[in-house]
């Protein structure tokens, strides 16, 4: 049997009022309208629903078992149009967003912002590198992603900040100044890194600026940054970092500038633009309105 929500609205309207003169002035529909809806679907359950008297109509003992479930379909058929029109209209739904090192601050700052005015959208973010949301962008798996410039010409991709490489040096220790200080500890102290894996696009930026000045590589890796700046911190080396991670490293790190060719790079927002949904153009298009 095909589901017609008309037919239980008119059971439902005319059970509520009584009588089939006010529920057909409810409906905004004539009463043999009403009655023909109302019979039509009684003879598709094979049973009487209302009893017709003169003193109006109530509902038979099967219509009365039935009222409670038909008002709680209407009910969730009117809940899932709404939401359906939200969905349509970009102002409800699920959006997936990446993130990497260098948007930390970024990303959950627009989307503290974005929910704030659209509590009826759940956001999730993830930690990924930036080549990692580029393959989720494509795949559908990401709609949003804050990271560096995608490779594939397939993504739109629109800048927000720029961010460079800094020397992460143990604070109780330091005592240079200037860029010499800083190119004389690139030299002589054992160098920390993140783990490639974890954040390969930062990793290449290390490679080629250490490759530019034919300086020897990593000595030592970590798996997160936290660990990476905690093993600064206690003098067991330095670490190149980007400028972003600022609010990280706390007062027992310095973050010394790095000069020089491969040592800046742009972060912004990036999205599949054949994708139609209204969603990740609405969240798109705030970021970029600033």
């Amino acid at each position: 049997m095909r589901v017609d929500l008309r037919q239980w609205q008119a059971f439902v309207t005319v059970a509520e009022c009584g009588n089939y003169r006010e529920a057909s002035s409810r409906l905004h529909c004539t009463q043999p309208a009403l009655s023909k809806q109302i019979q039509t679907l009684e003879s598709q359950l094979g049973t009487s629903l209302l009893h017709r008297g003169r003193h109006g109509a109530e509902p038979t003992p099967q219509g009365q078992r039935l009222l409670r479930q038909a008002k709680a379909l209407l009910a969730h058929a009117s809940s899932f149009e709404q939401e359906a029109r939200a969905v349509a209209a970009g102002l409800a739904g699920r959006l997936n967003i990446g993130f990497g090192l260098s948007s930390f601050e970024l990303a959950p700052a627009w989307v503290a912002d974005f929910a704030a005015t659209h509590p009826e959208v759940r956001l999730h973010l993830q930690d990924q590198p930036s080549a990692m949301q580029e393959a989720q962008l494509l795949s559908g798996q990401l709609q949003v992603g804050f990271m560096r410039r995608p490779e594939s010409g397939a993504l739109a991709w629109q800048p927000l900040l720029s961010d460079r490489l800094v020397l992460a040096v143990p604070e109780k220790s330091w005592q240079g100044e200037g860029s010499d200080a800083v190119a004389q500890a690139l030299c002589q102290a054992p160098l920390l890194q993140m783990v490639g894996r974890r954040c390969p696009g930062l990793s290449s930026q290390i490679a080629r600026f250490l490759g530019a000045r034919q300086l020897v590589g990593v000595i030592q890796e970590a798996e997160d940054i936290q660990t990476l700046v905690a093993l600064v911190a206690a003098g067991l080396g330095n670490a190149i970092l980007p400028a972003s991670t600022a609010f990280i490293a706390g007062r027992g790190v310095r973050l010394c500038p790095l000069e020089g060719e491969h040592t800046q790079w742009e972060i912004g927002i990036g999205w599949h633009p054949d994708l139609e949904d209204p969603l990740t153009h609405r969240f798109v298009d705030r970021v970029l309105a600033g």
